[in-house]
């Protein structure tokens, strides 16, 4: 847990900053930032601010407990607390050159290394934006290039899957008009903010997808069972399937790995759905083949089955967003909640905690116990810290609402 503290505060506590730092200095005028579990204080941070610029002076934490990110959470942690604009600025000569590196600042001529203007950098929406344009890009690209070619080549099979490539390039601007909307701020008709049009549009592509599958499977079923002619698909149909599961192979790569890293959870589903459509477009391969030596109905079958896997997709995205609309709860996301409550902070009860999602954002309300003696300044002051610590350690986390009820023994 992550915690701010007074002057007064920290002076009162000032064995426990020693004991974890013998060179620790107070200032009564410093700003000092501190992240510990109820084991006592793991590692601190401490500014002195001038004018509009802030001075780092010292980071500190705990040797065992080093290169383990607690030093780069508590900076972002004081930072987005306390400085919200302005320069950070560190001291030439400073030993911890390569952190300040990775948290982003650069070193000046006179040997300082300085933050300018600081804000909090979101990641989250440049990376995400860029993946999901580049997704869209190259399945335009291959919506284009199979239906073009499933026609010219008489392949119904590499048609279907032109139009399941058509059908990614829907969810994909889906999840770009999510993030589009998700980073917009609040206003006063809208104070959740605009994130669960990212639902709306969900629903909205999951009837596309539907319709699109049924078009297709409708028209493989006629040929099969009004006794239509069956045609041979073109050899050359082969390479457009081909490359179709290269390009799938690596938009999978690039999806996953900055899903993961950004924790981004729709960008993270649809890797997963590119890494399907390497087997279908696998499976078309083997269809155009079987069609071309063995029997023209292959084709035909594969399209079928293509067909069926949109559908699929389509029946996913529609149950998924009426979930998030109608605030299913996430029983595993709650729990790991609670466990993290208790095993960073003294509190002894946490209850009723629920969850509102809006696009791929969470809005948290729980109860909390608290001493009944304890001051409406102290209790306010727990609630706060512990507000700015989930957010900052549960990156979906937009809003965290806690209500105080007391322990009466």
């Amino acid at each position: 847990m992550y915690k701010s503290y007074t002057s007064d505060e920290v002076n009162n506590n000032i064995e426990s900053f020693l004991e974890l730092d013998k060179k620790f200095q107070f200032d009564s005028n410093g700003l000092y930032f501190s992240v510990e579990n109820k084991n006592g204080l793991i590692g601190y941070v401490y500014f002195t601010k001038e004018d509009n610029d802030y001075y780092l002076k010292n980071i500190y934490i705990k040797e065992e407990k080093r290169y383990k990110s607690y030093g780069s959470k508590l900076l972002s942690f004081a930072i987005n607390k306390k400085i919200k604009k302005g320069n950070l600025i560190v001291t030439k000569d400073s030993p911890i050159e390569d952190f300040l590196k990775k948290m982003g600042f650069k070193k000046e001529r006179d040997g300082e290394y300085i933050i300018e203007d600081i804000e909090k950098k979101d990641m989250r929406k440049n990376e995400g934006k860029k993946t999901v344009l580049y997704s869209i890009f190259w399945n335009i690209v291959l919506a284009s290039t199979k239906i073009s070619f499933g026609f010219i080549g008489k392949s119904r099979a590499l048609l279907a899957d032109g139009f399941n490539s058509l059908s990614d390039v829907i969810t994909s601007s889906g999840i770009l008009l999510g993030i589009h909307f998700s980073n917009i701020p609040e206003d006063e008709d809208h104070p959740f903010g605009h994130e669960r049009i990212e639902s709306v549009i969900g629903v909205i592509m999951g009837i596309f997808m539907i319709l699109t599958a049924f078009e297709l499977g409708r028209s493989g079923v006629e040929v099969i069972f009004l006794g239509k002619d069956k045609e041979v698909p073109e050899i050359s149909t082969i390479f457009f399937a081909g490359f179709s599961s290269i390009v799938k192979y690596f938009m999978y790569k690039q999806k996953i790995r900055v899903g993961k890293k950004t924790g981004n959870t729709a960008l993270i589903a649809d890797a997963k759905d590119s890494r399907n459509d390497i087997f279908a477009s696998l499976g078309v391969i083997l269809g155009i083949l079987m069609s071309i030596y063995i029997n023209p109905i292959f084709d035909v079958l594969i399209s079928i089955v293509v067909s069926l896997l949109i559908f699929k997709e389509g029946v996913h995205v529609i149950l998924e967003t009426t979930d998030t609309i109608l605030d299913k709860q996430d029983v595993e996301f709650i729990d790991e909640i609670k466990k993290y409550i208790y095993e960073n902070t003294d509190i002894k009860n946490v209850h009723d905690v629920v969850m509102r999602k809006s696009g791929d954002k969470i809005f948290l309300l729980f109860h909390i116990r608290v001493p009944k003696d304890m001051t409406v300044s102290n209790a306010h002051k727990i609630s706060d810290d512990l507000e700015y610590s989930i957010i900052e350690d549960f990156p979906s986390v937009k809003s965290v609402t806690i209500h105080l009820d007391c322990l009466m023994n």
